[in-house]
């Protein structure tokens, strides 16, 4: 397979991909990246199907289904300065970000905020389980991009 190199300005696609990797694909994807084989504390199960890896120094999270073997998540944290939807990014005040997407609202059940007609799209915010009034003034942890497939009752047994 081809050498692959993370690209941290690259702009975050939702439901496709962020940092020139591309959900949907198998994690034997990842031994591409420059740098690989990762050090050790890059890599982390998360529970009996998930396991994480961080990638481009703690910029990139990819989640794998390790039942299928496929990125379903892809998260840009903390260093990665790609914009989605060419404005919003990490670290910015999420005040902002709402004025920006009018369709963006915080789903108190999940604890992110997601965006109304977008799938395949969170954004993180830095506290567990915080007052409602207080999302607005917090600023962006990470942003993820999904599978959606993963949503759906065959997804969750690992079937997508």
């Amino acid at each position: 397979m081809k050498s692959l190199k993370l690209d941290l300005d690259a702009d975050i696609f939702p439901n496709e991909g962020l940092g020139g990797l591309k959900l949907r694909v198998n994690v034997s994807r990842l031994e591409c990246i420059e740098g690989f084989p990762f050090k050790q504390d890059s890599y982390y199960l998360v529970s009996p199907f998930e396991a994480r890896y961080r990638l481009g120094e703690g910029a990139i999270e990819a989640a794998v289904d390790i039942r299928s073997g496929k990125v379903f998540k892809l998260s840009a944290m903390s260093g990665y300065s790609g914009k989605l939807f060419g404005k919003i990014f990490v670290g910015m005040p999420i005040k902002e970000a709402m004025k920006i997407e009018p369709g963006f609202f915080y789903d108190e059940a999940e604890e992110v905020i997601v965006c109304k007609g977008v799938p395949g799209l969170t954004i993180d915010i830095p506290e567990i389980d915080p007052p409602v009034e207080k999302v607005p003034h917090m600023s962006i942890y990470a942003i993820s991009v999904f599978a959606e497939n993963i949503l759906t009752l065959s997804g969750q047994e690992g079937n997508w």
